[in-house]
């Protein structure tokens, strides 16, 4: 049936649009203009003689600024949760929304009516997780990557790996990263571990028994022990490198033996007993990890692709503190990493 245009109203909580898109509207003109109304739109009756629309805000637009005075339309009867639902299909039938703007109408139906993800993907005939995808848009990202996805610049897929990070600075950091180095999702999902894992830990064992050493990585969830001694089998039996090895995995902790980061005898025994300066020290040390970067590298970027990390070495602190009146090359290490862009902090385990 025709209905004057002056009768028709729009319900922002049941219509998928509310704003125009004025470059959409030319063209719809045109083709009003051209060729007549090739569909009808879709409203539903009020009490007061109005109807609502449902879906049709385009044409509706498009037919009064043609100077029409009524429109062909579908009258059905439906409650408020139904319209919306047939408001979102037909949107999503010709694809006119963005996938952020699709999140953002499921969204505000879940809420409204307290449906559940599953109980929306049967009313749209979708998978859940086509509605979680969408979901995760609205409720797990900062605004500039929802921007990203409606400018084409990422996938869906990939907003979804993003809403994994919970700092939203981090978020957008990570997604100019996707954009620069034109990752695709599974590749973007494997640089997310090793983009999460922003903090290098250092961790020693004087003192210490094995019990409280393995307590101490639990704690603080460490899933990779790097070993920084240049020598690990003259020492306390149970920190030997064979022996961490063999009980580390036990506990779901890699060990990795990394003796290229570790001081030869011949230069820590003489710094420890002052015969040269920490500066020294630190120039020679720091000389001797860039010269062993290409060994070193790929195993502490595999490493991060596993979790957390601890630079293990013997002396308990890596400052001077109590009896312990040397550094320990873990903290120039630490250090290292963290300005070469390896991680963002450090926690020291002591």
């Amino acid at each position: 049936m025709r209905i004057p245009l002056n009768k028709l109203t729009l319900n922002p909580e049941v219509a998928a649009r509310t704003k125009v898109d004025e470059e959409y509207l030319k063209l719809l003109m045109k083709s009003l203009r051209e060729d007549g109304q090739l569909h009808p739109i879709t409203v539903r009756p009020l009490p007061d003689g109005r109807y609502e629309i449902i879906d049709g805000l385009h044409r509706v637009e498009a037919a009064k600024r043609l100077g029409w005075k009524d429109i062909e339309a579908n009258v059905i009867s439906v409650d408020d949760l139904e319209a919306k639902f047939l408001a979102l299909k037909a949107n999503l039938v010709r694809r006119n929304l963005e996938p952020v703007q699709e999140g953002e109408l499921i969204y505000r139906i879940m809420v409204k009516h307290k449906l559940t993800e599953k109980q929306v993907a049967e009313k749209l005939g979708v998978s859940v997780e086509w509605v979680s995808k969408r979901l995760a848009l609205v409720l797990k990202v900062h605004e500039e990557v929802r921007k990203l996805v409606a400018e084409g610049k990422l996938s869906l897929g990939h907003a979804v790996i993003i809403s994994k990070i919970k700092d939203p600075n981090k978020q957008v950091k990570f997604a100019k990263l996707i954009i620069r180095n034109g990752w695709n999702v599974k590749q973007a999902e494997e640089a997310l571990i090793e983009f999460v894992n922003d903090t290098i830990f250092t961790i020693g064992y004087e003192g210490r028994s094995f019990e409280e050493f393995l307590n101490l990585l639990k704690k603080y969830e460490i899933k990779v022990v790097l070993d920084v001694r240049h020598e690990v089998e003259f020492v306390r039996q149970e920190f030997s490198g064979e022996l961490l090895k063999r009980q580390l995995p036990v506990y779901g902790i890699k060990y990795v033996q990394l003796k290229e980061l570790g001081v030869p005898k011949l230069i820590r025994e003489p710094y420890i007993e002052g015969k040269f300066s920490f500066d020294c020290f630190k120039q020679w040390y720091l000389w001797w990890v860039g010269k062993n970067r290409e060994i070193w590298e790929p195993k502490v970027r595999e490493a991060k692709r596993i979790g957390y990390i601890a630079l293990l070495c013997a002396e308990r602190y890596p400052k001077p503190r109590g009896t312990q009146r040397h550094y320990c090359h873990r903290d120039i290490l630490a250090d290292y990493l963290i300005r070469q862009g390896f991680f963002e902090k450090r926690v020291d385990i002591i």
